[in-house]
């Protein structure tokens, strides 16, 4: 086994019994015990030997249905002989500590191990949606802090303060795409309780109330519509040319071999290394929201599927009919029809006329089948002619679309600082591509360019303030169509 291999330095920090309250039957108390204990210790890490055994005996009674092991004292009936045994099992696994101070000074030590075991039961079993999707926040710290001209230039830092910085975007990277797992973790839950759905109501309960206003949507606000992935791509870019460059890593490796005493190859190995992780992790941002897009649609999808079987194949409805046919047949058994002639009927339909199908009428009717497609490939001379024609339909449509980008280019132009203001009184629009501009600008209020940068802006037109008098209100002529007037302000 390598010395640098993870069981390796896991097994020289911990004892080999330290996972074992783990895999025991009464795992749930041992987690439970360990919680109480460490938040009754606070940041002393230390709780009286007697109060320790006291939240043992109130966690031991939360948890009847428990059955015992004989090393935990499963044959002992006094409540505090039991929880005895339970906090010498705790000692044993390495989980507290047990300080004898002297006769009547006892104490109970939260173990250094225990504390990240706790953060890590804690992580697995989080369910609350706004702890785990703050990693919007820390995406855009870390956008923030690359978009800075000198932040990794060698020139103009020093080797610690590279060094720290480097570390610490790789620390809030790994932290952000840990959260965004976090969210694929709970939309994997909704999946799960999707497919355990009883009835039709809470199916559609699940997909519009629950999973629909959920906080996981934040994905694809964040990161599209905020317009954080092309900031990460400009980012990513910046890291890859710095990686490329000599004096950046060797800074970089002067700084890890004077803060960790590394010899200077191993320095100048983890420093490229360090570099590839951070612009690594800038691409898996991307590429896990992309699966959780992914895990969001098959949601959707399973959802419909479970309301189609709910309510088609096996609905209330049908069961109810079932129920009924059963019913007839056992009380009519060995009759015949013709002697029903007379019967009374159970119930008067609600319609104005009624016809039951029976016989070759009541078998499903023959599906009309839809003439084959010709898929074949065309020989003829027009294939590069239809080609260019798509072509040059789909840039006509593309010319044609009302995008943000085209409004973030006009109100550059028209107020190419902060606080500008103009209007469509200070502006004619030339052609179409322009008037399709003007109109842009007034259906987003802000877009990201090419280079990652934001921009902002409002509209505000006379009809707010005009609009019980709507003669009032000034026209302006663009390109050949009247608009009412409106003033637009760049605030970004």
């Amino acid at each position: 086994m390598s010395r640098d291999s993870l069981s390796h330095r896991l097994l020289d920090s911990v004892s080999r019994d330290f996972f074992r309250p783990l895999s025991r039957a009464s795992a749930a108390l041992y987690i439970d015990c360990a919680d109480r204990i460490a938040d009754t210790a606070g940041d002393a890490g230390r709780v009286p030997h007697a109060e320790a055994i006291a939240v043992i005996r109130e966690t031991l009674a939360a948890h009847p249905g428990i059955v015992l092991d004989e090393d935990e004292g499963a044959s002992l009936r006094d409540a505090r002989q039991k929880a005895g045994q339970i906090f010498n099992r705790l000692c044993d696994a390495g989980w507290i500590e047990d300080q004898q101070l002297g006769l009547h000074e006892r104490w109970a030590l939260v173990s250094p191990g225990l504390r990240p075991l706790l953060r890590l039961l804690r992580e697995l079993a989080e369910d609350e949606i706004a702890e785990l999707t703050t990693f919007a926040d820390t995406v855009r710290g870390v956008c923030e802090t690359l978009e800075r001209e000198d932040i990794l230039d060698p020139l103009l830092r020093t080797a610690d303060e590279l060094r720290a910085t480097v570390t610490d975007l790789n620390a809030r990277l790994e932290n952000a795409v840990i959260q965004l797992h976090g969210v694929e973790k709970l939309i994997s839950i909704f999946d799960q309780r999707q497919r355990a759905s009883e009835s039709p109501a809470e199916t559609l309960r699940l997909l519009y109330a629950e999973f629909g206003a959920g906080q996981h949507m934040v994905c694809y606000d964040a990161l599209r519509r905020n317009g954080l992935l092309p900031r990460l791509q400009v980012a990513r870019s910046k890291v890859g040319d710095s990686r490329d460059q000599p004096m950046v890593k060797e800074r970089l490796a002067e700084g890890l071999a004077a803060h960790y005493g590394w010899p200077t190859d191993e320095a100048y190995a983890r420093a490229e290394r360090a570099l590839r992780d951070l612009e690594r992790r800038l691409a898996a941002i991307r590429l896990v929201a992309d699966a959780i897009d992914a895990r969001m649609a098959s949601f959707n999808q399973l959802s419909q599927q479970r309301y189609r079987y709910q309510t088609e194949l096996r609905g209330r409805r049908p069961e109810i009919i079932k129920a009924y046919c059963d019913a007839l047949n056992a009380a009519h058994a060995g009759g015949r029809l013709g002697a029903m002639r007379d019967t009374a009927p159970d119930f008067a339909p609600l319609v104005p006329e009624m016809r039951c199908f029976y016989g070759i009428g009541s078998l499903a009717r023959t599906r009309r089948m839809k003439t084959p497609a010709d898929l074949s490939f065309s020989q003829s001379g027009n294939r590069e002619n239809d080609e260019d024609d798509t072509l040059a339909a789909l840039r006509e449509r593309q010319r044609l679309a009302l995008t943000p980008q085209r409004a973030a280019r006009l109100v550059a132009r028209l107020a190419d600082k902060l606080a500008a203001t103009t209007g469509t009184d200070q502006f004619t629009a030339s052609s179409v591509d322009e008037m399709l501009d003007l109109l842009a600008t007034a259906a987003y209020d802000h877009a990201t360019t090419m280079d990652g940068k934001t921009i902002r802006w409002k509209v505000e037109g006379h009809r707010r303030a005009n609009g019980l008098d709507p003669e009032t209100i000034p026209h302006d002529e663009q390109a050949g169509w009247r608009m009412e007037r409106f003033a637009i302000t760049r605030h970004a």
